[in-house]
């Protein structure tokens, strides 16, 4: 249950947002464009003044407006921490973990992203509470006693986590909504994970356009369909059963991605590019099965699954539309499931221990 947050400030809302090098683009971009569109009167706090600090993508170049050290969390209504690299520096600096125990437990709202709970377990913040982070940090997050909810928004009183560039809207909106910014705005219900309004809104805020974001499921589309493909003809290759039904479960698993990606176009009101459509590398696919061993097959499917695994991943992280984003999680979680079953396979009938999987040339069409 989400507890209102109170204040006896002034109706102009005051919001801090952290910052260091690295930090994550539109985790700093879009609360900030959010927060001053809503009315919310923003201060950028970094360690030191006179230097532009630089975001992990290259695309932010941010001077802060004050320090840690020489302001106070009581003259906030909100604390705001983005993600990336940058809080790794924050929680080295005393000031800013002091800072941020203030703001906690004031009961000052703070709202954390991706890697930023790394400040929080730094401050010892985290202890009993609901919460959420990058995948990468769940550990950590759950030894400084947490208790990590793998969900796009997890609130617990005063403290507001999300995951990653892809719950960047309803992270924003949960702040906005708790801060009484919403005013006029037609924002979708925060807890409502599936809303097609999520795009649009993280578009109008800074985040991935829809064009970039078509781009990147139609490069997915073509990396599924060549991996289909593929695994159509490493089935006809083998004649080991086991191998022949596995290769086909995995056949029929980017079967529905693909179907799973093209639905998504479809609700962009977008189309597959002709790139996309095509078969990918197939001469090449097709010439390196006239010869090759059943072990050797093994070993460029493992290859080819492998690199799917971190293409996947990549799409996740990449995008501000949770829908989308959603997808492609799906995909990297399947893909993950389907590698270990090839590993085992490969492993169990691998003669030579030196030998190491290797993906087909068409496998790595989207990197």
């Amino acid at each position: 249950m989400t507890e209102k947050i109170q204040t006896t400030k002034s109706t102009k809302k005051r919001v801090a947002i952290l910052i260091e090098n690295h930090v994550e683009d539109v985790e700093f971009t879009i609360p900030y464009t959010a927060l001053q569109q809503a009315g919310a009167e923003v201060t950028i706090l970094g360690s030191r003044l006179n230097e532009a600090y630089q975001g992990k993508q290259g695309k932010l170049s941010q001077k802060a407006d004050a320090t840690t050290t020489d302001s106070r969390p009581e003259d906030f209504d909100a604390v705001v921490i983005p993600g990336g690299q940058a809080p790794d520096i924050m929680r080295t600096n005393k000031k800013t973990v002091r800072f941020v125990q203030d703001a906690m437990n004031q009961g000052i709202l703070v709202a954390a992203v991706c890697h930023a709970p790394q400040v929080l377990i730094e401050g010892d913040l985290l202890k009993g509470k609901n919460a959420t982070g990058f995948t990468s940090i769940r550990r950590d997050m759950e030894n400084a006693g947490a208790n990590f909810i793998d969900e796009p928004l997890v609130v617990d009183g005063n403290l507001i986590t999300s995951r990653r560039p892809g719950d960047l809207p309803i992270f924003t909106t949960a702040i906005l909504n708790r801060l009484g910014l919403t005013g006029d705005m037609n924002l979708p219900a925060e807890t409502d994970f599936s809303n097609q309004g999520w795009r649009s809104l993280g578009e109008d805020w800074g985040g991935s356009t829809k064009a970039e974001i078509v781009d990147g499921i139609n490069t997915a589309i073509r990396g599924e369909r060549y991996a289909m493909t593929a695994f159509e003809q490493y089935t006809d290759k083998v004649s080991d059963t086991e191998l022949k039904a596995t290769f086909n479960e995995i056949r029929a698993n980017k079967a529905r991605h693909i179907q799973t990606l093209e639905a998504r176009l479809a609700q962009l009101g977008a189309t597959e590019s002709l790139q996309a459509a095509g078969s990918g590398a197939w001469a090449t696919l097709k010439s390196w099965l006239q010869s090759n061993s059943e072990q050797s097959v093994l070993q460029r499917a493992l290859g080819d699954l492998q690199t799917g695994v971190v293409d996947a991943y990549n799409y996740r992280n990449q995008f501000t539309d949770p829908v989308t984003v959603q997808i492609f999680d799906d995909i990297a979680v399947d893909t993950a499931k389907d590698e270990a079953r090839i590993a085992e396979l490969f492993l169990t009938r691998k003669p030579d221990r030196t030998s190491s999987a290797s993906p087909t040339t068409g496998a790595a069409v989207s990197a």
